[in-house]
């Protein structure tokens, strides 16, 4: 479960969920539970739910109690139009979202990029705001951890429970924003595949689903042959980048110090004698 703050819109709860086959049709009652800590709530994973409201074959208990649940709760399910699981008794979408208070235009698919039974599903929710698509966040803990022992204490005798709910909330506050301001977004490091590596890709993906819905030898054979092949493919590709890298070095500009340093970070300090 993860609360994220944006700058012009409310918090949204962005929580990940399973439930089992086996579990109850009382699975809700953990559902209510969830959404009670944030008015917005984005809840995906997977249901183990089947209904025909998102374009299942066949509904099952645990369908029927969570679209009846979404419509006396008016929480909206958002679910792609192509099946999000395979096996060998057929293809379904179990991996969906429920969402509340969250009104938005949103687009929802079933990645088939990824080799497991399992597709990813990407939501999008329009909410006109700026995305770090391709930056990540870099904490630098040194700096957190100078600045949190620099923060003044304070002392703290709690007279009630309100009071303790104060002082977590100053707590968290406080530590949150050491650790945004410490910090800095830094550009996500792009690894360009070639059109080879890619049509591999898809080749293993399409080979494990047809091993995993036949069960054939033959079919899982084909499969690990087209895997080690993808392998191979990868550790050339990564062999090459350095490669490439290390003749680009310079001595002239410090980029050759600037490696060593990068290299020296990954060993251990050798003990003294």
């Amino acid at each position: 479960m993860l609360i994220a703050n944006f700058h012009t819109l409310a918090p949204i709860n962005f929580i990940s969920i399973y439930v089992p086959p086996s579990a109850t049709i009382e699975f809700t009652l953990d559902i209510e539970k969830l959404v009670s800590y944030n008015a917005a709530t984005f809840i995906a994973g997977d249901y183990n739910a089947k209904h025909r409201h998102w374009n299942c074959n066949k509904a099952n208990k645990l369908g029927n109690q969570l679209f009846s649940f979404a419509q006396h709760t008016k929480m909206n399910i958002l679910a792609p139009e192509t099946p999000t699981r395979f096996d060998p008794r057929g293809s379904t979408i179990i991996d969906i979202a429920i969402t509340r208070h969250l009104n938005y235009a949103s687009t929802v698919n079933s990645e088939n990029e990824l080799s497991s039974d399992h597709l990813p599903v990407r939501y999008w929710l329009d909410t006109n705001t700026a995305t770090y698509t391709n930056k990540i966040f870099g904490p630098n803990f040194k700096k957190y951890q100078e600045t949190i022992i620099q923060n003044s204490t304070t002392q703290f005798d709690p007279q009630n429970g309100a009071d303790i709910e104060m002082e977590i909330w100053r707590f968290t506050a406080e530590h949150l924003e050491a650790f945004s301001d410490t910090g800095k977004w830094v550009s996500k490091r792009k690894e360009e595949c070639s059109a080879v590596i890619k049509q591999q890709t898809k080749m293993r993906n399409k080979l494990k689903k047809i091993a995993q819905i036949t069960q054939d030898p033959r079919d899982k054979n084909l499969f690990n042959r087209a895997q080690n092949h993808f392998r191979k493919l990868h550790a050339e590709a990564s062999e090459k980048r350095q490669r490439e890298v290390i003749e680009n070095l310079n001595p002239t500009d410090g980029s050759v110090w600037q490696h060593a340093k990068k290299s020296l970070k990954h060993t251990s300090k050798c003990p003294l004698s």
